[in-house]
């Protein structure tokens, strides 16, 4: 399954600035035959939404008995072993085989391209569930490195037995589980990785010590199983930056000679209130790019656009947070807007006390958002 969880947090993130909104203000009142006062204060937006308003459950984010968030992600049919796959090349009571190499693909490639900074995983699990006819002992040695661009993180996971049927002849379902307690999984989960790479040999450990495995012995002789790769939303981020460019929409049609234009505007100012019940802060910058000369032209920045909520001994939420925030575009920065191509919006996450915390994300946190429009027109009205 290939599926895009946005991110991973730093969609969650994200979405408590953009996806907050229930009410906008449709710019086409500011037409040019009204009158306008030198300074103009218009209701925008306004907003009081929760986590599972903005995050649905799918396949992968899932919220448990508690809401804790969580994503999974899934590799079906990764091992399938019969007695053909084995062979005998130490003592003569141990038949090996090779689990094939294979990858896991979490689908977040897109999204990692465009993250930096310190980022957390505290609890995630790695099961691996399978299927086993092996009535004879049988040990899985894993070999699995999560690997984002030049880095990697090895599992280090020590082999472990399966679980087998007592008799010939019956299928046992049962599941293996690797998480912080017996491995490095955090570590390659907060890397984040782009992919994970597995591979691993099985070890078959018959009754009969005679270099001969009878069929009879052991029943239907075969192994199949699966990964699921669940992370629950216990984290830290420090300056987490998810950065994005786009195309200059803020340019003016110069064939409309009519429509209203951001230099016709002296001064442009969003002012934003926010009680935010979510233990991420999250401030933001927007700079116009010019891509011949690679250079930044003009900046506008939102520092501390939401601040974190306090948490709990256990992370989770126990308020909210309340800012007022001004985000202000002058006569200056409208008069750069032709001069670039490109706009660049870099978001900045951080949790609790400055990703000193661990924190959870829950379903039921909310965040109530308001903002009005600043404006004075520097216009000829007809």
């Amino acid at each position: 399954m290939k599926s895009k969880p946005l991110l991973l947090i730093l969609i969650v993130a994200v979405l408590l600035v953009s996806s907050c909104i229930k009410e906008r203000y449709d710019m086409n009142r500011l037409d040019k035959n009204n009158k306008l006062s030198p300074t103009w204060a218009v209701a925008a937006v306004k907003g009081d939404v929760s986590l599972l308003d903005m995050l649905k459950p799918t396949d992968t984010v899932v919220y448990d008995q508690d809401k804790l968030m969580i994503l999974v992600f899934k590799k079906d049919s990764a091992v399938t072993l019969t007695m053909d796959d084995f062979s005998t090349k130490g003592p003569l009571d141990e038949m090996t085989a090779i689990i094939e190499p294979g990858t896991f693909d979490l689908g977040i490639d897109d999204v990692l391209k465009h993250i930096s900074g310190d980022f957390q995983i505290l609890s995630p699990t790695l099961i691996f569930n399978y299927q086993n006819a092996f009535s004879a002992p049988l040990q899985i040695n894993l070999t699995v490195t999560g690997k984002r661009n030049n880095e990697s993180v090895d599992l280090g996971a020590t082999p472990f037995l399966l679980t087998g049927p007592g008799t010939p002849g019956e299928v046992v379902s049962a599941s293996y589980i690797i998480d912080k307690n017996n491995s490095s999984l955090p570590e390659l989960v907060s890397l984040p990785p782009e992919m994970i790479d597995y591979s691993g040999i099985a070890t078959l450990n018959p009754p009969e010590k005679k270099g001969e495995i009878a069929a009879k012995d052991l029943g239907i002789d075969e192994l199949v199983g699966s990964f699921e790769l669940d992370v629950p939303m216990e984290l830290r981020m420090t300056n987490l930056q998810f950065a994005d460019t786009t195309d200059n929409f803020l340019k003016s049609d110069d064939d409309n000679n009519d429509a209203l234009k951001p230099e016709d505007f002296e001064l442009l100012r969003i002012d934003v209130t926010a009680d935010n019940g979510f233990p991420l802060g999250v401030s933001l910058s927007m700079s116009l790019y010019d891509t011949l000369s690679k250079t930044i032209i003009k900046t506008v920045n939102a520092t501390d656009l939401l601040q974190p909520a306090p948490v709990d001994a256990n992370g989770k939420a126990s308020g909210v947070s309340s800012t007022k925030t001004q985000i202000e575009f002058t006569q200056e920065f409208f008069n750069s807007i032709n001069k670039a191509d490109r706009i660049i919006f870099i978001f900045n996450v951080n949790t609790t006390d400055g990703g000193t915390k661990d924190v959870k994300i829950y379903s039921d946190y909310r965040i109530d958002f308001k903002a009005s429009l600043v404006v004075k027109p520097g216009i000829e009205l007809n």
